[in-house]
């Protein structure tokens, strides 16, 4: 085609987009309008109060505004910023860790399988020596209070956390399976298990308290004194700031190095936590269960009846049936289980108040408490709002970490 023919043809004009009809824009009104009262009240109570805590975060705060002080708040928490850098490069292992864990295992070469592995094992062992460092972070913090109640806080949490969650989904779930079956009176046991969850957290703190726990007249020391014990060697439990693994050398006359006895991370938590935790335990066991009967109540009976069949016994079915098709149930109570370990405050608060605020020697103050410490006894806004939102990316963080966990172990049907 010559160029002159060419020339003659008029270029494609782009489509002009046609406005929008009258009726459309009244739809898209309507729909703003409907959304506007929950926008509201999403903006007013959520996204409003976060930006003001951020906003108080950054000033030397103490019930009235002061000066602007920058991200000084976060690091009197933190301490001197390569404690972070050292926290966030063993993060940082740990996932690169696992991902190259993951990669190896669907490498086809045994060579680059094996190479992959040994890094990844390297780099979880960096990982864990930069992040279990916090003896020595603490140590380094010693002579900034605040810094050395923050991280330990952390720690406390974290003890808090793996002392109650795991014990909660292995007994719950063992719950659910045994009131799944055809047996009497399960209505009563469900709702005999659930109580705890409903009842007002004050309430049965305090009861626990004082009559479970107390070291002279409480149930389980008479039950101990019963079976033998002395009642010099009954344990103080909310009253005891000793760590659980001294308390065991001390039980079992053995003498352990000072390095042991000193290191809040390997003297392990408190006995006063471990009451916490029990309760903790006893608490949210029955609404696990419910949620775990829900789940197994979504299976279909075909599966067993079909594994029945092929010969599985009872323990294969569970293991090849159940376990993979009740995972996201797990997945939903474990998320949950450790967000609610990191914000938990009142029933810690109510067991160990005799002793003070944070139980015996500060050995029950997680993350949560400490934030409520630094607003009630030193008005110091500022330095909480700044721990909150520290809170806040390791309840983030922690949550993203699941997440990769989950990939391919949950089974959505």
């Amino acid at each position: 085609m010559s160029d002159a023919v060419l020339a003659e043809i008029p270029p494609p004009q782009a489509k002009k987009e046609k406005p929008l009809s009258k009726r459309r824009r009244r739809e898209a009104s309507q729909a703003y309008l409907f959304l506007a009262p929950a926008l509201v009240i999403l903006f007013t109570f959520n996204i409003l109060p976060i930006g003001y805590a951020f906003y108080i975060s950054l000033h030397r705060w103490r019930a009235v505004r002061g000066s602007f002080i920058g991200l000084e708040n976060y690091l009197q928490l933190l301490g001197s910023p390569l404690n972070a850098v050292f926290v966030v490069a063993g993060i940082g292992a740990l996932i690169a860790a696992y991902y190259l864990w993951r990669t190896a295992l669907e490498q086809l070469d045994r060579r680059r399988a094996a190479l992959r592995l040994a890094v990844a094992v390297l780099l979880i062992v960096g990982g864990l020596t930069l992040i279990l460092g916090v003896d020595s972070m603490i140590r380094a913090a010693a002579e900034e209070r605040r810094t050395q109640e923050y991280l330990l806080s952390i720690l406390l949490t974290v003890f808090y956390s793996a002392g109650t969650v795991p014990f909660q989904l292995i007994f719950s779930f063992l719950l659910a399976n045994m009131l799944f079956m055809n047996i009497r009176g399960k209505s009563f046991f469900r709702m005999i298990f659930f109580l705890p969850y409903i009842t007002p957290t004050v309430a049965t703190a305090a009861v626990w308290r004082a009559v479970a726990f107390e070291p002279r007249r409480g149930l389980i020391n008479n039950l101990l004194m019963s079976l033998g014990v002395a009642q010099g060697n009954l344990p103080q439990w909310t009253f005891e700031a000793k760590g659980i693994v001294v308390l065991l050398g001390q039980w079992l006359g053995v003498d352990l190095p000072s390095w042991v006895l000193n290191s809040p991370l390997l003297s392990g938590p408190s006995l006063a936590m471990i009451a916490v935790c029990i309760y903790n335990i006893w608490v949210f066991t029955g609404y696990n269960t419910v949620i775990f009967l829900a789940g197994l109540g979504s299976i279909s009976r075909e599966y067993y009846d079909a594994a029945k069949i092929d010969g599985a016994g009872r323990w294969q079915a569970m293991r090849h049936i159940t376990l993979p098709l009740v995972s996201p149930t797990t997945y939903f109570i474990t998320l949950m289980g450790i967000i609610g370990t990191f914000k938990a405050i009142n029933h810690i608060y109510i067991m160990t108040q005799t002793v003070g605020l944070g139980g015996p020697q500060d050995t029950t103050t997680t993350a949560a408490i400490f934030i409520f410490k630094q607003f009630r006894e030193g008005n110091r806004w500022g330095v909480a709002s700044a721990a909150s939102f520290l809170l806040l990316g390791i309840i983030l963080l922690l949550t993203w970490v699941q997440n990769r966990v989950a990939e391919g172990r949950v089974h959505y049907g």
